[in-house]
């Protein structure tokens, strides 16, 4: 990443058990810059566990996953999404100040 910095507060929401796009990248970017991003892993949350009414269901063929079987999870995690809206509502807030 060499010299790469954020330009701005950043928000990572990330489920924790997403094998489509593994949170671990984001949580060590996160720990780089602790003063500017703010990570929240949900255990247990797939890929796209913030949209609403989605049930968990495998995707395949996909070209990049975790794994590299080409088989992800996805779908809604109550809690999760819940517990997100509230964070970016703050974040958001925060941001106005």
């Amino acid at each position: 990443m060499g010299l790469w910095r954020p330009a701005a507060p950043l928000l990572l929401l990330i489920g924790e058990a997403d094998d489509w796009t593994p949170a671990w990248p984001c949580e060590q970017l996160a720990r780089r810059f602790p003063d500017r991003i703010t990570y929240q892993g949900y255990p247990g949350a797939y890929h796209g566990f913030d949209a609403p009414n989605s049930p968990v269901r495998v995707r395949t063929g996909l070209a990049y996953t975790a794994t590299g079987n080409g088989q992800a999870h996805l779908g809604t995690d109550t809690a999760a999404r819940e517990d997100a809206m509230r964070r970016v509502v703050a974040f958001l807030a925060g941001m106005r100040r």
